[in-house]
């Protein structure tokens, strides 16, 4: 399905804000961790920090730009986006209700963040899901 040209600027917002925290997450991952109360103890664990968050981040990024560069794939993106924020809101937010202990506002404000943009991005994919015909 292809959508209005005009939301590729919410997947481009999208893009930016996955590409800015997986290149955070590459090259600073002990700077990232440490306010989450995350200790990078080794190389292995830089490393794999580096991979997982930022990788990851880096390359939802990129396929984000992708989508949203092209009209036909637009639809694709959003639903991606929405997922993965779906994904990340839910289970910290499992994680804050399950967890044992107190959470920081660094926690509280990842929460806000990953459960906001993918409210957004699902209201948008369902607004533009409701106008196109299938």
């Amino acid at each position: 399905m292809s959508l209005h040209k005009g939301y590729a600027a919410l997947l481009l917002l999208n893009a930016a804000a996955f590409v800015f925290f997986g290149i955070k997450w590459f090259l600073g991952p002990e700077a990232m961790a440490l306010p989450l109360g995350i200790h990078l103890t080794n190389a292995d664990a830089i490393t794999d920090a580096q991979a997982v968050y930022g990788g990851l981040e880096l390359g939802l990024g990129v396929f984000l730009t992708v989508c949203a560069l092209r009209p036909t794939l637009q639809w694709a993106g959003l639903l991606a986006a929405t997922l993965a924020l779906l994904g990340l809101g839910t289970c910290r937010g499992l994680g804050v209700l399950l967890g044992a202990g107190h959470v920081t506002s660094a926690t509280t404000r990842l929460l806000s963040t990953d459960l906001g943009g993918a409210v957004l991005n699902a209201a948008v994919l369902a607004f533009a899901s409701r106008r196109q015909p299938r």
